[in-house]
């Protein structure tokens, strides 16, 4: 099997979200959230790169990068989490409803 790019970049975030987790023994409580929030912006951007992000992915992506390097203080991150967690919720009924996400079971789409 040839190495992708993608390849690459997945390698990549699976270090963060493991150096990640490591620092949270030592981090205040606080920067899990943030770490949490942080990590879904970045693989975001790596299905950007790849050409495997869709409109609602990326204002998802837009929203969170507003947060990510904004000034937010633990209750304005927390407000923001649940919009974009509801905003997720309505998005994944959406497309389950319309057939569009895979099957548990088959790598094909179901219709």
């Amino acid at each position: 099997m040839k190495k992708s790019k993608l390849q690459d970049d997945l390698f990549l975030f699976v270090g963060y979200l493991l150096t990640s987790a490591h620092g949270l023994y030592s981090e205040p409580a606080g920067y899990g959230p943030f770490r949490l929030l942080d990590a879904s912006g970045r693989l975001l951007e790596v299905l950007q790169r790849h050409g495997l992000s869709d409109r609602f992915l990326d204002e998802l992506e837009a929203a969170i990068e507003a947060e990510r390097f904004g000034t937010s203080n633990d209750e304005q991150l927390e407000k923001a989490l649940n919009e974009l967690c509801l905003r997720y919720a309505q998005e994944l009924k959406n497309r389950s409803d319309a057939g569009k996400l895979l099957s548990s079971d088959s790598a094909e789409v179901k219709t």
